[in-house]
Protein backbone atom coordinates (compact mmCIF):
# COMPACT_ATOMS: atom_id res chain seq x y z
CA UNK A 1 0.00 0.00 0.00
CA UNK A 2 2.95 2.73 0.91
CA UNK A 3 4.23 1.72 -2.66
CA UNK A 4 1.39 3.45 -4.14
CA UNK A 5 1.08 5.74 -2.15
CA UNK A 6 5.37 6.87 -2.89
CA UNK A 7 4.32 6.92 -6.42
CA UNK A 8 1.01 8.65 -6.55
CA UNK A 9 3.48 11.48 -4.88
CA UNK A 10 5.83 12.16 -7.47
CA UNK A 11 6.45 15.17 -8.72
CA UNK A 12 5.50 14.24 -11.94
CA UNK A 13 1.37 13.45 -10.61
CA UNK A 14 1.78 16.34 -7.87
CA UNK A 15 2.06 18.40 -11.33
CA UNK A 16 -0.52 16.43 -13.46
CA UNK A 17 -2.86 17.41 -10.62
CA UNK A 18 -2.15 20.86 -10.08
CA UNK A 19 -3.08 20.95 -13.80
CA UNK A 20 -6.44 19.21 -13.91
CA UNK A 21 -7.35 21.53 -10.81
CA UNK A 22 -6.11 24.98 -12.93
CA UNK A 23 -8.25 23.54 -15.78
CA UNK A 24 -11.38 22.44 -13.96
CA UNK A 25 -11.23 25.82 -11.79
CA UNK A 26 -11.18 28.02 -15.20
CA UNK A 27 -14.64 27.06 -16.22
CA UNK A 28 -16.02 28.17 -13.10
CA UNK A 29 -14.17 31.42 -13.58
CA UNK A 30 -15.56 32.27 -16.88
CA UNK A 31 -18.89 32.69 -16.07
CA UNK A 32 -18.88 34.98 -12.95
CA UNK A 33 -15.53 37.24 -15.07
CA UNK A 34 -18.55 37.62 -17.84
CA UNK A 35 -21.49 38.96 -14.79
CA UNK A 36 -18.98 41.20 -13.97
CA UNK A 37 -18.72 42.50 -17.35
CA UNK A 38 -22.12 42.88 -17.31
CA UNK A 39 -22.44 45.02 -14.59
CA UNK A 40 -19.69 47.10 -15.49
CA UNK A 41 -21.14 48.24 -18.44
CA UNK A 42 -24.74 48.61 -16.56
CA UNK A 43 -23.17 50.91 -14.05
CA UNK A 44 -21.63 53.23 -16.93
CA UNK A 45 -24.34 53.32 -19.16
CA UNK A 46 -26.60 54.35 -15.88
CA UNK A 47 -23.80 57.16 -14.73
CA UNK A 48 -24.17 58.29 -18.04
CA UNK A 49 -27.77 58.45 -18.30
CA UNK A 50 -27.36 60.17 -14.46
CA UNK A 51 -24.35 62.66 -15.10
CA UNK A 52 -26.21 64.15 -18.26
CA UNK A 53 -29.81 64.68 -16.52
CA UNK A 54 -30.53 68.31 -16.20
CA UNK A 55 -30.54 69.92 -13.01
CA UNK A 56 -33.89 71.53 -11.85
CA UNK A 57 -34.64 71.99 -16.22
CA UNK A 58 -31.50 73.55 -16.60
CA UNK A 59 -28.87 71.68 -18.91
CA UNK A 60 -25.01 71.72 -17.36
CA UNK A 61 -22.34 73.59 -19.62
CA UNK A 62 -21.53 71.82 -22.52
CA UNK A 63 -18.18 70.62 -23.20
CA UNK A 64 -18.40 68.69 -26.34
CA UNK A 65 -14.67 67.51 -26.01
CA UNK A 66 -15.02 65.89 -22.89
CA UNK A 67 -18.42 64.60 -24.09
CA UNK A 68 -16.83 62.76 -27.16
CA UNK A 69 -14.36 61.37 -24.43
CA UNK A 70 -16.83 59.71 -22.30
CA UNK A 71 -18.62 57.97 -25.36
CA UNK A 72 -15.64 56.78 -26.96
CA UNK A 73 -14.28 55.07 -23.33
CA UNK A 74 -17.71 53.77 -23.04
CA UNK A 75 -18.38 52.56 -26.49
CA UNK A 76 -14.94 50.91 -25.99
CA UNK A 77 -15.86 48.55 -23.17
CA UNK A 78 -19.19 47.76 -25.19
CA UNK A 79 -16.67 46.87 -27.97
CA UNK A 80 -14.44 44.97 -25.65
CA UNK A 81 -17.39 43.13 -23.74
CA UNK A 82 -18.61 41.92 -26.87
CA UNK A 83 -15.42 40.48 -28.51
CA UNK A 84 -14.41 38.71 -24.92
CA UNK A 85 -17.87 37.10 -24.75
CA UNK A 86 -17.52 33.28 -26.40
CA UNK A 87 -19.06 32.34 -29.21
CA UNK A 88 -21.05 29.87 -27.33
CA UNK A 89 -23.33 32.08 -25.52
CA UNK A 90 -24.63 33.82 -28.66
CA UNK A 91 -27.48 34.99 -26.43
CA UNK A 92 -25.03 37.13 -24.29
CA UNK A 93 -23.22 38.17 -27.31
CA UNK A 94 -26.71 40.00 -28.89
CA UNK A 95 -27.63 41.55 -25.58
CA UNK A 96 -24.31 43.50 -24.98
CA UNK A 97 -24.34 44.36 -29.13
CA UNK A 98 -28.00 45.50 -28.75
CA UNK A 99 -26.80 47.53 -25.37
CA UNK A 100 -24.21 48.89 -27.13
CA UNK A 101 -26.55 50.17 -30.01
CA UNK A 102 -28.88 51.69 -27.19
CA UNK A 103 -26.29 53.37 -25.70
CA UNK A 104 -25.37 54.26 -29.17
CA UNK A 105 -28.45 56.04 -29.78
CA UNK A 106 -28.82 57.96 -26.31
CA UNK A 107 -25.61 59.33 -26.62
CA UNK A 108 -26.87 61.11 -30.00
CA UNK A 109 -29.87 62.39 -28.39
CA UNK A 110 -28.19 64.04 -25.45
CA UNK A 111 -25.54 65.68 -27.85
CA UNK A 112 -28.28 67.18 -29.82
CA UNK A 113 -30.62 68.29 -26.70
CA UNK A 114 -27.08 68.41 -24.30
CA UNK A 115 -28.83 66.86 -21.56
CA UNK A 116 -32.22 64.68 -20.31
CA UNK A 117 -35.64 65.33 -18.59
CA UNK A 118 -35.34 64.12 -15.47
CA UNK A 119 -38.78 62.15 -15.86
CA UNK A 120 -37.33 61.04 -19.40
CA UNK A 121 -33.96 59.69 -17.26
CA UNK A 122 -35.95 58.39 -14.57
CA UNK A 123 -37.90 56.15 -16.88
CA UNK A 124 -34.91 55.57 -19.45
CA UNK A 125 -33.01 54.15 -15.93
CA UNK A 126 -35.79 51.89 -14.74
CA UNK A 127 -35.72 50.27 -18.34
CA UNK A 128 -32.21 50.25 -17.93
CA UNK A 129 -32.00 49.01 -14.53
CA UNK A 130 -34.71 45.73 -15.95
CA UNK A 131 -32.35 45.15 -19.01
CA UNK A 132 -29.49 44.64 -17.57
CA UNK A 133 -30.64 42.72 -14.29
CA UNK A 134 -32.92 40.58 -16.68
CA UNK A 135 -29.23 39.09 -17.97
CA UNK A 136 -27.24 39.12 -14.93
CA UNK A 137 -30.06 37.68 -12.84
CA UNK A 138 -30.77 34.70 -15.35
CA UNK A 139 -29.13 31.13 -14.50
CA UNK A 140 -25.80 30.46 -16.64
CA UNK A 141 -26.42 28.21 -19.93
Amino acid sequence: MLKYLRLFLTPFSVAICTVALFLCSCATFTEPSSQVTVQQLKDAHLAFIKQHTCVEGKPATWDQASFDKEVAKITQQFTDAEAAVSKTVPARKEFIKNSANLFRRDAALIQKQHCLSPSFAANKEKQLQQNYDLLLHQPPT
